[in-house]
């Protein structure tokens, strides 16, 4: 049987019946296309993810998938040494992908959430580079002060988040405990489906290896390993006043910067990050002058931030003006409900939604 890239193991039609498959396949997703495209037509471009958002997506998703792909498959041959389906051992067949996308357990938001903080981080953290490229005045030397091995443990997080030609990256290790839970198993029954329909190994020891694969694996993982959790660790140790704030904003170490806003804010870095990339600057603007941070920091970097996401003078200088109006209190007030526990704010979207919805 021909195994091709497309199906997963199927058997690939050819001549007349390729064309009639191909037929069939129109009418089946013809809907699919129609309700996409209405969906997009009329979703406001406040919400819409950029085409480069899209790709870099799509491209970190792609990675993520061939790698939990090629362990779970490692992992398997392992196990059953010589009496391992030949297929496993075959890198550019892919697996598990193509039944991700049937199944449709790809469109989740915890795994939706970390691509796009991804994009956006790489995205922002290179343009602020560029700008320093530019600048004739040396960028300082950053002394953070903390451990070796915790200095070490930050920079290996962020060289991490960049792929070998230098676009934004995501491995097993930059998840968090639950996501990769949900991954390696939902890996798990997806080879398991393919090897029920296209191998002859006996069903117990097949459930018996998968199993003990996805336990080894999640045994191992330590999501204090990833960029967010790591810089979140530096961020507490360190405390950091509006000098060093703005060092590595300067820096294009957005991540690090992002925790110590967090820090100061008493929020978690989802939160913080969600506010500090704001495309519009506005929670930006909101979320330093909660953390009481001065008009010579905060305004350079609201400059750069208008900057990178191409706002005009007029909406600029209005932010700015805003920042300076602002109160501290009315600024840590509106921050406030970000310290809420995450499933309780969810929970309150939730029943706000049904409210309007009314």
């Amino acid at each position: 049987m021909a195994l091709t890239a497309h199906d997963g193991g199927n058997a690939a039609p050819t001549g007349p019946d390729r064309l009639l498959a191909e037929a069939a396949q129109v009418a089946r997703q013809a809907d699919a296309r129609l309700t996409a495209a209405l969906n997009d037509l009329f979703l406001p471009d406040f919400v819409r993810p950029t085409d480069s958002q899209r790709a870099a997506m799509a491209n970190m998703l792609d990675s993520l998938v061939t790698e939990i792909d090629r362990e779970l498959r490692a992992g398997l041959i392992a196990r059953f040494g010589d009496a391992a389906p030949p297929v496993l051992g075959v890198a550019r067949i892919p697996i598990i992908r193509p039944i991700f996308d049937r199944a449709g357990v790809l469109r989740d938001r915890e795994l939706a959430a970390l691509l796009l903080t991804r994009a956006e981080e790489h995205r922002i953290a290179q343009a602020i580079r560029r700008v320093a490229q530019i600048n004739p005045e040396p960028a300082p030397v950053i002394q953070l002060g903390v451990t070796p091995e915790l200095e070490a443990a930050l920079q290996v997080a962020e060289n991490r988040r960049t792929g070998s030609h230098g676009e934004p990256n995501v491995t097993i290790r930059d998840l968090s405990a639950d996501l990769l839970h949900k991954l390696l198993w939902w890996g798990a029954a997806a080879l398991r489906d393919y090897l029920e329909r296209s191998t002859t190994l006996e069903a117990g020891a097949r459930d018996e290896a998968l199993a003990s694969v996805v336990a080894t694996k999640l045994g191992t993982h330590d999501e204090g390993q990833t960029l967010d959790a790591t810089a979140m660790r530096v961020a507490i140790s360190i405390g950091g006043d509006d000098a060093l704030l703005f060092e590595l904003f300067r820096a294009g170490r957005f991540s690090l910067f992002v925790a110590l806003l967090a820090v100061r804010a008493r929020i978690d870095f989802a939160s913080a990050f969600m506010l500090a990339a704001d495309p519009g600057i506005g929670a930006l603007a909101v979320l330093l002058r909660a953390v009481a941070a001065s008009t010579q920091v905060a305004a350079p970097i609201l400059l750069q931030m208008a900057a990178i996401n191409r706002l005009s003078e007029a909406k600029l200088e209005e932010r700015v003006n805003d920042f300076l109006d602002l109160d501290v209190a009315a600024a840590q007030d509106a921050v406030r409900p970000w310290r809420l526990e995450r499933a309780f704010r969810h929970a309150i979207a939730d029943i706000g939604r049904e409210r309007r919805q009314r």
